[in-house]
C-alpha cells in the first residue's frame, strides 16, 4: 500500500498533467489552478520538512563533536537568523503609529480665486515637511530632501488636494502616504518617519543579504576560479583530436576575453565570439535537445509505471 498509492496518484496526476495541454476546456483551466495551489502548499510544507531535516542532520554531529561540528553551528545560527528577521514582525504593530500626521491651519483667503479651466479650486496654499533629514518628500512632481539647511521643506502648491509620500533612500523602510486637502490661504503640516519593515523584503534582511551574504557568495566564486582554472590546467592535455579541440578553444576564448589578446591582435576578440556563438552555441543546444528527451521518457516512464525510483525501489 505504501508503494502502489504513490504509484496510482503519480500515474493519475502525470497523465492529467500530459493530458490537460490539449484539452482546452475553462474546466479543465479551473482544475490546473486548483492543483497548481495544491502544488504551492506542498511546496511550503517540503520547505519546513527541509528546515527540519536540516536540523535533524546536523545537532546530532554538534553533540557528538564530529569534524568541522563548529560550521555546522553557523550553518544553524545563520538559519535561525534569517528564520527571524524573515517574518513580517512590523505588521503586528499598531499601524496609525507609523501614519502621516497632518494638520491644516490659517484661515481660509476670504475671497476664494477664480476656479480653474478644470473646475478646481484657484489660489495657492503652503505645505511644510517635518521629517528626519535622510528622508525624501514627493509632493505631485516634486521630490526633494525633508530638510534642506536645517530647515524643514517648505513649498507652495495649488489649493486642493494634494498626495504627499515620505520615503526613505535605503530599502527596507515603508514609504508613507496620504492626501492633503487645503484651501487657499492654508498652510498644512505634515509629520512622518517612515518605519523601519521587517521580512523578506525588510531593512535587516535586506542588510544581511547585501553586507554578509553577497560578499561572502562573491568571495566563494572568487576563489572557485582558480580552482576552475588549475583542473583546467591537469585537464587540457593534448592526448587526442578532441582534447586538441577543446584546448585550441579555451585558449582562443581565454585570449579573446582576457585584455592581453587585444593587445596582441583585434582577430582574437572577433574569434572568441565566434566559438561562442557558433560551435559552443551549437553543442549546448544539442545537449539541452537531448536532456530535454530524456526528461520526456523519464517522465513517460513515471507515468506508465516503470519508473519506481522515487518510491525508494529500483524494480
Amino acid at each position: 500500500m505504501k508503494k502502489t498509492v504513490p504509484l496510482f496518484l503519480g500515474i493519475l496526476f502525470g497523465a492529467y498533467g500530459l493530458a490537460e495541454f490539449y484539452i482546452p476546456h475553462w474546466r479543465v483551466r479551473t482544475m490546473t489552478e486548483e492543483f497548481q495551489a495544491w502544488a504551492g502548499v506542498l511546496t511550503a510544507a517540503a520547505f519546513i520538512l527541509g528546515g527540519v531535516n536540516i536540523l535533524q542532520v546536523t545537532w546530532p554531529k554538534i553533540r557528538r563533536r564530529e569534524a568541522d561540528w563548529q560550521y555546522k553551528v553557523i550553518l544553524l545560527a545563520s538559519a535561525a537568523v534569517m528564520f527571524l528577521v524573515g517574518w513580517p514582525w512590523h505588521k503586528l504593530g499598531d499601524a496609525e503609529q507609523v501614519e502621516l500626521q497632518v494638520t491644516v491651519g490659517g484661515a481660509p483667503a476670504a475671497t476664494a480665486p477664480a476656479a480653474g479651466p478644470d473646475g478646481a479650486p484657484g489660489g495657492t496654499a503652503r505645505v511644510v515637511v517635518h521629517a528626519p533629514p535622510d528622508v525624501t518628500v514627493q509632493l505631485g512632481a516634486v521630490v526633494a530632501p525633508a530638510t534642506i539647511g536645517g530647515q524643514p521643506f517648505a513649498t507652495e502648491v495649488a489649493a486642493g488636494a494634494v498626495e504627499i509620500k515620505l520615503s526613505r533612500r535605503l530599502a527596507g523602510y515603508r514609504t508613507l502616504s496620504r492626501t492633503l486637502e487645503v484651501a487657499a490661504g492654508q498652510t498644512g503640516e505634515v509629520r512622518g518617519d517612515p518605519p523601519m519593515t521587517w521580512g523578506r523584503d525588510g531593512r535587516v534582511f535586506v542588510w544581511i543579504y547585501d553586507h554578509v551574504f553577497d560578499p561572502c557568495n562573491s568571495t566563494m566564486f572568487a576563489l572557485l576560479a582558480f580552482f576552475v582554472a588549475s583542473a583546467a590546467f591537469r585537464a587540457f592535455r593534448a592526448r587526442n583530436i578532441e582534447a586538441a579541440l577543446l584546448l585550441g578553444a579555451a585558449i582562443l576564448v581565454m585570449l579573446g576575453r582576457a585584455p592581453i589578446g587585444r593587445s596582441i591582435s583585434d582577430v582574437f576578440p572577433d574569434l572568441a565570439q565566434w566559438v561562442i556563438d557558433i560551435p559552443n552555441n551549437a553543442g549546448r543546444r544539442a545537449i539541452m535537445m537531448g536532456a530535454a528527451i530524456g526528461a520526456i521518457a523519464t517522465g513517460l516512464r513515471v507515468i506508465v509505471g516503470l519508473e519506481r525510483s522515487h518510491l525508494g525501489s529500483d524494480s
